[in-house]
């Protein structure tokens, strides 16, 4: 027989293991409990979709009218108007939309724009010579200073208007009540889908006038970025604007083409329709969007 005080000893180390055993489990168990809390309220917890396929919206008012044609938009931002208050649009887009050539040096920031004297074919052409962030300005080899500078946005140049419209002889016009600038050209020196489209040359729709456009970049089931736009117009007429109404998109993207987008509702004088594209123009190749109102 085991002594007693043996006994003793045995006795307090068996407790000694179970209340360790039982310390230890309920630690575990504790441990358990709070690792599964943490993935319960971490999974609750909304995240961003890191394969998110749309870029913000961006609403733009349409400051830029060429004869009949809104400009909704001008790669890579629309025109916008600068703390000089000057007219900022960007060299590449402008220089097509006008008929002009140009030639940007990305080291020296300088550009040329090149365009053909059309009053006076016997004479040579304008050229126009700017630098990003100098006010000066050579026109046909005469030096002078502008009262704002050409920026550089989105990796490309953007110019004051009026500065250009005035080098080329270009007719503008400035309407202060819907801050707009209209500039007047020879169709024939349009873009060339514009001018091919003769059946809707200098027959849009007065009464309708659009206001802004909201851009917006998304990915589509072939993994191609494109851009969707939305075009928001107003009826200045007298007269409900009817179902047949239909605002006609050209774009400038890695092909020139057009199509229509209808107003699917009777708009009354001073309210305002809005109608969107759908997965329908490349963002990487865009140039320019243009849009006029037609009624069926």
């Amino acid at each position: 027989m085991m002594p007693w005080k043996y006994s003793l000893v045995l006795s307090h180390k068996v407790s000694l293991l179970l209340y360790l055993e039982r310390l230890i489990y309920v630690l575990i168990k504790r441990k358990l409990i709070m690792l599964c809390l943490l993935i319960t309220t971490c999974s609750s917890i909304p995240v961003a979709n890191a394969a998110s396929t749309s870029s913000a919206p961006v609403k733009s008012p349409l400051l830029l009218k060429i004869n009949q044609f809104y400009v909704a938009y001008t790669a890579p931002h629309a025109p916008y108007v600068d703390n000089k208050n000057r007219l900022m649009v960007p060299l590449r887009s402008i220089s097509d939309l006008l008929a002009a050539d140009v030639n940007y040096d990305a080291k020296t920031k300088n550009a040329m724009i090149t365009r053909k004297n059309y009053l006076k074919e016997e004479e040579k052409n304008y050229t126009i010579k700017m630098t990003i962030g100098s006010k000066e300005i050579e026109i046909n080899n005469v030096k002078s200073e502008m009262d704002t500078v050409p920026a550089l946005i989105k990796e490309s140049m953007f110019i004051p208007l009026s500065v250009v419209t005035k080098a080329l002889h270009i007719k503008t016009t400035w309407d202060h009540n819907k801050g707009l600038v209209s500039l007047n050209l020879d169709p024939a020196y349009l873009p060339s889908g514009v001018v091919s489209d003769e059946g809707h040359l200098g027959k849009s729709d007065t009464k309708v006038r659009p206001i802004n456009s909201t851009i917006q970049t998304t990915i589509n089931k072939a993994g191609i970025p494109v851009i969707n736009v939305n075009v928001t117009a107003l009826n200045e007429g007298e007269s409900s604007l009817s179902i047949g109404n239909y605002l006609r998109f050209y774009v400038q993207d890695s092909n020139f083409g057009s199509f229509d987008v209808y107003n699917k509702n009777q708009i009354k004088p001073g309210d305002t329709f809005s109608v969107q594209t759908t997965n329908t123009i490349l963002a990487d190749s865009l140039r320019y969007i243009l849009v006029d109102a037609f009624a069926d």
